[in-house]
């Protein structure tokens, strides 16, 4: 009579406290990380179009950016049609999204004829080789963020939908 500890009860109460605040932390952490990836694809694909433009300008050669909205990437080439190498880990510059550390994202569209941006070598912006106005969505993430583009700039907007 004089020990002291825990009675079985005691134990399986404490067990079963710790399972359940172990399922909401597992559940808000899943939320967290899937909206953690949403918001670093909105970044990445802008800056990756800014990328496009920069190297249009700095290299006096034209750039493409293509969505690929059915195979959920998108992928950066030159105007010969060639891939652009990817400065971080070399390679072709493809982004494949759905998949890995992209896994909770998913391209719903793109306003681009053909999902492909064309950077002429002074950095302004055509929808597939054509001139456009205004402003066009380049991308729709989720169904729940769009990139928009502005004709003769080239400037970037991030917008809920």
């Amino acid at each position: 009579r004089d020990q002291r500890g825990f009675s079985l009860i005691e134990l399986v109460t404490i067990i079963a406290v710790v399972g359940i605040i172990s399922l909401f932390a597992v559940a808000r952490f899943s939320d967290t990380n899937s909206k953690l990836q949403y918001h670093t694809v909105i970044a990445k694909f802008a800056s990756d179009v800014r990328y496009a433009q920069q190297l249009a300008l700095t290299k006096g050669r034209a750039t493409r950016v293509f969505v690929d909205a059915s195979n959920n990437r998108y992928y950066l080439k030159w105007d010969d049609d060639t891939y652009i190498k990817n400065p971080i880990g070399g390679g072709n510059f493809i982004i494949q999204l759905g998949t890995g550390d992209f896994s909770a994202v998913q391209i719903t569209s793109t306003s681009f004829q053909g999902g492909r941006l064309d950077f002429r070598k002074d950095g302004s912006p055509q929808n597939s080789g054509a001139g456009f106005s205004g402003a066009m969505d380049l991308v729709i993430i989720n169904s729940s963020k769009k990139i928009r583009i502005t004709a003769n700039t080239g400037f970037l907007e991030i917008e809920d939908i």
